[in-house]
C-alpha cells in the first residue's frame, strides 16, 4: 500500500492543484466581499445619521426607495436560561421558542464518538439515545494542511 507521502498520480495531482487554486480564488473573493461589506456598513451609518438628523421617513436615490427600519437582536445568557424558559412557558411561547440546537448536538455526538473510537464512516447517532430520531448524513470530505 502506498504511503501518504508518496507523490500522487497525475490525475490526482491535477485535481488537488485545481482545488488549491480554487481555494485561493475563493479566499481572494471573500477578502473583497469583507472589504465591500465594511465600506457598505460605513456608508450605511452615514445614511442613517443623515436621514435621522433630517427627520426623513424615506428618500428616493440611486434608483431605489430608502427608509430606516429598526432591527432587534435578542440574547438569552446561560445564567438566565431557566428564567427565560419560565417566562416563555408563562407567555405560552415555550413550544415556539424551544428548538433543537443541531450544531451543539452534532458537536456532542462527535466528541462522544471520537472518545469511544467509533468509525467515522458510521453515523455518530447510531447506538445512542438519538438513533432513529435525528437525521444524519455521512459523506467523505477532502481536508488539507498547507505544506511548504
Amino acid at each position: 500500500m502506498p504511503s501518504s507521502t508518496d507523490t500522487p498520480v497525475a490525475p490526482l495531482q491535477q485535481a488537488l492543484a485545481g482545488i488549491s487554486e480554487i481555494d485561493a480564488q475563493v479566499k481572494e473573493q471573500n477578502d473583497k466581499i469583507d472589504t465591500l461589506k465594511e465600506r457598505r456598513g460605513h456608508l450605511e451609518g452615514i445614511a442613517i445619521e443623515e436621514m435621522t438628523n433630517g427627520r426623513l421617513d424615506g428618500v428616493k436615490a440611486a434608483g431605489r426607495s430608502w427608509r430606516i427600519e429598526w432591527s432587534h437582536s435578542f440574547s438569552a445568557p446561560e445564567a438566565r436560561k431557566e428564567a427565560v424558559m419560565e417566562a416563555a412557558r408563562s407567555a405560552g411561547l415555550l413550544d415556539a421558542v424551544t428548538q433543537v440546537n443541531t450544531a451543539r448536538l452534532k458537536a456532542e455526538l462527535t466528541e462522544r464518538a471520537k472518545a469511544a473510537g467509533k468509525d467515522a464512516r458510521r453515523p455518530y447517532s447510531e447506538g445512542t439515545e438519538f438513533d432513529g430520531l435525528v437525521g444524519e448524513y455521512v459523506r467523505p470530505v477532502l481536508r488539507h494542511v498547507t505544506s511548504r
